[in-house]
């Protein structure tokens, strides 16, 4: 599966409340989106098929596990939180 092209998230009460209990909303992960980003295939076996790394406007990194929606470009957060060392790794290296 090629790497896609997320232009918007699509967000619930489901993930909002996953993302309040990492001390974020939605305002951080969709910042994300606009600044520079990478995405990458999530590991196997999870809910989520690919995990885009970013930061917000306060330079957190912040990962975003997410699944697709009827909209190629529009993806759901599954939920999210402040990057490991590995996936800032990740975005340092830009891929």
């Amino acid at each position: 599966m090629p790497v896609p092209t997320i232009v918007g998230f699509l967000f619930d009460e489901d993930n909002e409340a996953k993302f309040d209990q990492h001390g974020l909303s939605i305002w951080n992960v969709q910042q994300t989106l606009e600044l520079h980003h990478v995405i990458v295939r999530n590991r196997k076996g999870r809910r989520a098929s690919h995990l885009v790394v970013g930061r917000d406007r306060g330079g957190r990194c912040i990962a975003i596990p997410v699944e697709p929606t009827y909209d190629p470009e529009l993806w759901r957060p599954v939920t999210a939180w402040i990057c490991k060392d590995a996936e800032e790794a990740l975005l340092r290296r830009g891929r």
